[in-house]
């Protein structure tokens, strides 16, 4: 059985959030030029559910 990974942390991308000088090296990265204003929950969601993420914690927005 694989131990489990525990993050402490999960929040959903905003595009403020993606808009900061700390990301400018990983929006070149994916070739991100125009950050959406939104993105949709979905995104989050399915790449948990690809990393085998099972619970999160989060702060109430």
């Amino acid at each position: 059985m694989d131990a489990p990974i525990i993050d402490a942390w999960i929040q959903h991308p905003t595009g403020a959030f993606l808009s900061h000088d700390m990301f400018a090296s990983l929006r070149r990265w994916m070739k991100l030029d125009v950050i959406p204003e939104e993105l949709p929950v979905e995104l989050t969601l399915s790449a948990l559910d690809a990393a085998g993420v099972t619970k999160a914690l989060s702060e109430p927005a």
